[in-house]
């Protein structure tokens, strides 16, 4: 009879563990280099992390829970393999990429925690280089603070990150080709709860033709805003005197982002091309009145097929823009209150496997008023 039991009791088991499965993967990715970006005072020769994707590793699993509804979870985070670091940074949280639970099914999926921002999905599949935030131009423009002029950071023009956390997600069934998703992050800040993230997003993916467009709100950093109250600030701009050398930094505390953009897959070539526009809110009611900032970013480029790799080519061009009177805050009429940055890169990533690859870029950087800059690197990623 203990005997049956047994048996009985394994089979129930076998029965839930085949309805529930836990994957772990990540990617590694290493290159060997020298970074200058326009503005910086001199060449970095490094062997760095993340060349064409940023480094991750973590834990994904899904239960089914009966029908088509299923519990989902993720834990996954960024690392560098250059010097084995937790994070992007080192202020980075452990599972910044992703750390959250949901249910899927007939009605799409929703998931709680740290998830995806509304920027990262169009961004990545509508340029050439993907996720590269250290050779593509559009990463390069809208998502890292790389280069400076006059000794200030270029400051990403795209706030709020490639994630948020204490966010509550929801992703639309496809349908007709078009997959939509809502976004919405709590400011979780005592006595300022008007101060959130939120956003929308949509892909659409048939044939040859790629299409995507995303609109989001940003007041919140992430992963971590340590603004406990008032504004954050999630973009800055300083309007300079190119005789005297006098700055005046405009702060923002929202970021309002319009993004649309597309691929058209020809076979013998794919073509890309986007465009970002945002607006800001100012911190300090008198710069609020006075001067309107604003950006856009206009990103062109191509995947050309060449043996088991392909040739990578993007240029992007940004604008930063403050409209108003700086002869009070700066003095003389030689005054910068607008820079234009451009970037091109030129690469070659070759596929060794279905998981590895090897690659070399060339990139060249520009700002107003800085001399331009070369960077290159030769790296390899390997999926596991």
């Amino acid at each position: 009879m203990c005997g049956m039991l047994g048996l009985a009791a394994a089979a129930s088991t076998t029965g839930a563990f085949a309805q529930t499965s836990v994957q772990v993967g990540g990617t590694v990715d290493v290159f060997a280099g020298a970074i200058k970006r326009s503005g910086d005072a001199g060449r970095r020769s490094v062997v760095d992390s993340s060349g064409m994707e940023t480094s991750w590793w973590g834990f994904k699993g899904k239960e089914a829970l009966g029908g088509s509804l299923q519990a989902q979870f993720n834990l996954t985070g960024f690392f560098r393999p250059d010097d084995g670091s937790q994070g992007r940074f080192d202020s980075d949280t452990m599972f910044s990429r992703d750390a959250n639970v949901g249910l899927s099914g007939a009605f799409g999926r929703v998931s709680v925690g740290r998830d995806l921002a509304p920027n990262f999905i169009p961004t990545l599949k509508l340029s050439p280089f993907g996720g590269s935030f250290v050779f593509s131009p559009l990463e390069l423009h809208t998502q890292t603070p790389s280069g400076s002029y006059r000794g200030q950071a270029w400051s990403p023009t795209v706030s709020g990150d490639t994630g948020w956390s204490n966010e509550i997600m929801y992703v639309t069934p496809t349908m007709g080709g078009f997959t939509t998703s809502l976004f919405y992050q709590f400011g979780e800040q005592e006595g300022n709860s008007g101060k959130n993230n939120f956003g929308v997003n949509t892909m659409y993916e048939q044939g040859p033709l790629t299409f995507g467009a995303y609109f989001q709100s940003v007041e919140v950093n992430n992963p971590v805003d340590t603004t406990a109250n008032g504004s954050s600030q999630v973009f800055t701009f300083t309007p300079y005197n190119r005789t005297t050398g006098a700055t005046h930094t405009l702060a923002a505390s929202k970021n309002d982002t319009w993004f649309v953009g597309g691929a058209y897959d020809l076979h013998f070539m794919k073509l890309f091309g986007t465009l970002n526009y945002s607006t800001m809110n100012l911190i300090g009611a008198a710069d609020d009145s006075q001067y309107d900032l604003k950006s856009n970013t206009v990103q062109l480029g191509t995947s050309v097929p060449l043996g088991k790799g392909s040739v990578l080519f993007s240029w992007a061009r940004t604008k930063v823009k403050a409209d108003g009177d700086f002869s009070a805050a700066l003095g003389g009429t030689d005054i910068r209150s607008s820079i234009v940055r451009n970037t091109a890169s030129l690469g070659y990533d070759y596929f060794l496997s279905k998981r590895t690859d090897i690659y070399s870029v060339l990139s060249y950087d520009k700002l107003t008023d800085e001399a331009s800059a070369f960077s290159f690197g030769i790296g390899i990623r390997q999926r596991f």
